[in-house]
């Protein structure tokens, strides 16, 4: 047996994930993630599951934005497809930006899967979940940030409706901008959203602007 053999079996016995199972030769990583072996495997089931369900059977009717290895990737192709969808309109791909609204629905497993859950059809975008708040609570009623509640430093976050809007604002004398518009970032907080409860750079994936509720 090589050595890199060794190693896997070693770790594997530890309960640990072997390094080439996450990086080729040269340290990019190739897989994601997890403290265990367990949770790897885990994770493994859970992407093949939606994976699957998506190529034999139908489009999911939410995507569990976890399971993807590339988060960036998959929200850019869907502001790609919304931007095909709306040509007639003149839609330009460089002028086209995210729109984002919570709902109300909460899947609180970690396997990301959304057996009976019913979400409303959508014309264009698609709804996302598995994403989890970390230091802070959600008012379901407000559809807002919230302060955590006492020793939870977790908690689920709704399903999100990924749609998006075109930047270009329409000319003419008629088209200012709405008074609601420019205090829009007043009471919004621009969150970022991690691949890892990791906050850096390296495993940002987007920011989201979330309501703080009035304000204060």
């Amino acid at each position: 047996m090589t050595p890199d053999i060794v190693d896997a079996i070693n770790m594997i016995y530890d309960g640990r994930v072997p390094k080439n199972w996450c990086y080729d030769p040269t340290g990019v990583e190739i897989s994601w993630l997890t403290p265990s072996l367990m949770s790897w495997i885990s994770g493994l089931i859970n992407r093949h599951y939606q994976l699957t369900n998506w190529v034999f059977k139908e489009r999911p009717m939410s995507y569990w934005l976890t399971g993807f290895f590339n988060p960036q990737g998959f929200l850019t192709a869907v502001k790609q497809e919304i931007t095909r969808q709306k040509v007639a309109e003149n839609w330009s791909l460089d002028k086209v930006d995210y729109e984002f609204k919570p709902t109300k629905e909460i899947v609180a497993t970690e396997d990301g899967r959304i057996e009976g859950k019913t979400l409303p059809a959508l014309a264009t975008g698609v709804y996302i979940h598995g994403m989890v708040l970390e230091g802070a609570g959600w008012d379901k009623g407000k559809y807002a940030l919230d302060e955590s509640k006492p020793k939870k430093l977790f908690e689920p976050f709704p399903i999100l409706l990924v749609n998006a809007q075109s930047t270009e604002q329409p000319s003419g004398p008629g088209n200012k901008p709405k008074q609601e518009d420019k205090n829009k970032d007043k009471n919004y907080y621009d969150c970022p959203v991690y691949r890892y409860p990791k906050r850096n750079d390296r495993y940002l994936i987007i920011r989201i602007p979330l309501s703080c509720g009035d304000g204060t």
